[in-house]
């Protein structure tokens, strides 16, 4: 039965002992009229929804993810109904290490699923994409300016998958010894450097994956690598340009894998709160995506969708 609100008033008045049926069946119709298409499809997609301002560090919801403050689904965004309409720039920043190589032809695999939910929103023009990558050194990829098309950034993350085999620096001289990897200038590197379009025009939000913790400069890593920012420094760059962090990290890892990486991702880092937390985004467990407990592209989806045309948490 379609459910009109005038019709559904007027059966009510009508058959009198079936209200309560009419009401139910009315109710049951409006809540299967949302729209819940965004954030869950995909290959293997399961739930995985935000659930508002989340605490630091806690992990919430079906989709296992945590939500800074300022994210939530939105009064205003297209997800909830409003008319705003947004760019949306999306910068992946890739551990290419020798261990997330999975990861990356699972996101490479998936890519078109991002693509197409994105473009599903009130979009002032076709989104935008980016890729830094990161061993203990990093690069912008694509000279730090947008890829013609989803496409084209599929073809790099193959590339990048393939590399990981390699075990070797991105700039591909001296082997990668150590476990921390240098995602803090990959983050710095992706907010400063990528050819992001007007912030008040703009939703700007980073794809961060990794499966260790950090090195926090400016230091040199053992294997003669230069680390050139701190913690702080990189999540100032992050809010003065008002990106989102959306990060697929680990618990643990290591040379053993029982060491705790969290701090930073999933909770505060030397008394500061974690970067999803800092800049409005959430966080997701890398290794639920990789056994296929919640969908990789639903959950980027649902970020992308709880963010939009919502303002920018105020640095706290």
């Amino acid at each position: 039965m379609p459910c009109f609100h005038s019709g559904c008033r007027a059966l009510t008045t009508r058959l009198g002992m079936l209200e309560a049926l009419v009401l139910v069946a009315c109710a049951s119709c409006s809540a299967s009229s949302e729209d819940t298409g965004f954030g869950g499809s995909g290959p293997g997609a399961t739930s995985s929804s935000a659930t508002g301002a989340g605490g630091a560090g806690a992990v919430t919801g079906a989709g296992g993810i945590s939500v800074g403050s300022g994210v939530g689904g939105g009064s205003t965004g297209s997800g909830s109904g409003g008319g705003c309409a947004q760019n949306v720039d999306i910068v992946f920043v890739m551990d290419v290490s020798t261990s997330m190589g999975p990861f990356l032809t699972k996101l490479g695999q998936e890519m078109p699923v991002v693509d197409a939910a994105v473009k599903a929103l009130n979009l002032k023009s076709t989104p935008h994409y980016g890729l830094a990558v990161f061993v203990d050194d990093m690069l912008v990829a694509n000279g730090a300016k947008a890829y013609a098309d989803a496409a084209a950034l599929q073809q790099d993350f193959t590339t990048w998958a393939n590399f990981t085999s390699s075990n070797t620096q991105v700039s591909g001289t001296g082997y990668n010894t150590t476990w921390p990897e240098n995602s803090l200038d990959a983050l710095y590197g992706g907010a400063t450097q990528f050819e992001w379009r007007p912030i008040d025009q703009t939703l700007r939000i980073i794809i961060h994956t990794t499966d260790d913790t950090f090195w926090n400069g400016p230091t040199t890593t053992d294997d003669g690598v230069p680390i050139v920012h701190d913690y702080k420094g990189t999540v100032q760059a992050l809010q003065q340009a008002q990106i989102r962090v959306f990060s697929f990290a680990s618990l643990l890892g290591g040379p053993g894998e029982n060491e705790d990486v969290s701090p930073g991702w999933f909770g505060p880092y030397q008394g500061d709160k974690s970067i999803p937390d800092s800049t409005g985004g959430g966080v997701y467990k890398l290794d639920d995506v990789l056994s296929g407990q919640i969908s990789l592209s639903a959950s980027i989806n649902q970020a992308v969708k709880d963010s939009f045309c919502e303002p920018y948490p105020p640095p706290s």
